[in-house]
């Protein structure tokens, strides 16, 4: 481990230890939330200068000179690259302690504040804006672009199951949540497999002022990308209460304009943070318009701004209508505008099988090819519908 002495050596040798003293030195309040977007900057140092020396470490079994000394300038250059990177992460998190404040972020959860997830829909109301109903499947397409430009499109399907997880002590319905990419010939390629878990508050946590009964609490989640039919990395995946993480408020039952929320906190993990920007509206006409048919909004929706630090650049308009959920997404650029880039619900519907039955009109263009996939990449193939991958 670093002391302070070790820490200054290693920023000395980034080049960037005057700059992480004296940037934002207006900014730098020495509050809880700016002292740890300063921790996190010298972490980032660390850890981007540990990735130069083992880059270096390998240029030294390169064969030839020449190619030894190419490989250096390669890590040289991956180097600046990534001290640009940890400025900029930096700046984002500052500029989140404006939003949310100085304050520690210490809620403290406990299992009696929350329903018993089972009991959601049957006998206790879900929230509003996201529904925990077992068997509740929602269908999102999206249009995007790959490394070289060329167009992609995401289909995923997300499903409450019938399964409840302990978190860190919190009953929690667990969300599937997998994305396929589809490609011109009509097959489907896994992309990322993502277990989220979720809460909701009682009458009991309410009573406390834990928040109001309904509130959807994100527990944590456990998630996996996948390249070229492998495993590539698990970033993003946290446990309420596991190495210092903590559950956040995900969705309220009845926000007002402005309020604010840390969905969760876990450093260098999961840090997104949400405010509500409107109760009853619909999607600009520079974000795309409103959706058709029984989705619209029709100046129904809630929308809020969500943005993930770690993501400098690429914060969202989520659009939610009541008593069915998420039903669009909106990407923004730097500047807070539109990108034209946006995640649309296209189906809801009471359990995956319906989704599946439905096809097309679920934005599934092949269903058969859409459920062999998912049985394929399904780790725990029980909490899938009987006889669908039979």
């Amino acid at each position: 481990m670093l002391n302070q002495r070790g820490l200054i050596a290693v920023l000395v040798a980034a080049g960037l230890a005057v700059w992480a003293g004296n940037a934002n030195a207006d900014h730098y309040r020495y509050g809880a939330c700016s002292r740890h977007a300063k921790l996190m900057l010298y972490a980032c140092f660390a850890d981007r200068e540990d990735t130069y020396l083992v880059h270096r470490a390998d240029c030294a079994y390169v064969s030839a000179a020449e190619d030894e000394s190419d490989c250096t300038a390669e890590a040289r250059e991956e180097k600046a690259e990534n001290a640009e990177e940890c400025k900029d992460v930096y700046e984002a998190r500052l500029e989140l302690c404006d939003l949310v404040g100085e304050q520690r972020y210490d809620v403290a959860f406990e299992p009696e504040d929350f329903v018993d997830p089972d009991d959601i829909g049957d006998g206790v109301e879900p929230n509003q804006y996201w529904p925990l109903t077992a068997g509740r499947t929602h269908v999102i397409v999206s249009e995007t672009e790959d490394d070289e430009g060329e167009p992609v499109k995401e289909v995923v399907v997300v499903t409450a199951t019938g399964e409840v997880r302990d978190v860190g002590g919190l009953p929690c319905r667990v969300v599937r949540d997998l994305v396929f990419e589809e490609d011109d010939g009509g097959e489907y390629s896994a992309v990322e497999m993502t277990q989220d878990w979720y809460a909701q508050i009682g009458a009991s946590g309410a009573a406390l002022g834990i928040g109001e009964v309904g509130d959807t609490v994100y527990c944590g989640e456990n998630t996996f990308e996948v390249e070229d039919d492998l495993i590539d990395n698990t970033d993003g995946s946290f446990a309420h209460l596991t190495d210092r993480a903590k559950a956040g408020f995900s969705v309220r039952q009845n926000p007002v304009v402005g309020m604010s929320d840390r969905q969760e906190m876990s450093s260098d993990e999961a840090e997104d943070y949400v405010r509500y920007e409107a109760l009853m509206t619909t999607p600009s006409e520079e974000e795309g318009g409103d959706l058709e048919g029984p989705l619209a909004c029709d100046g129904r929706c809630m929308q809020t701004f969500e943005l993930n630090p770690r993501d400098p650049g690429g914060a969202e308009h989520k659009y939610y209508l009541p008593g069915t959920g998420f039903v669009l997404a909106t990407k923004l650029d730097e500047d807070g505008l539109p990108t034209g880039e946006r995640e649309e619900v296209t189906c809801v519907t009471g359990s995956l099988t319906d989704a599946l039955d439905m096809g097309s009109d679920c934005g599934i263009n092949d269903a058969d090819a859409l459920r062999e996939a998912m049985c394929a990449w399904s780790p725990e193939a029980e909490w899938l519908p009987e006889d669908l991958c039979d």
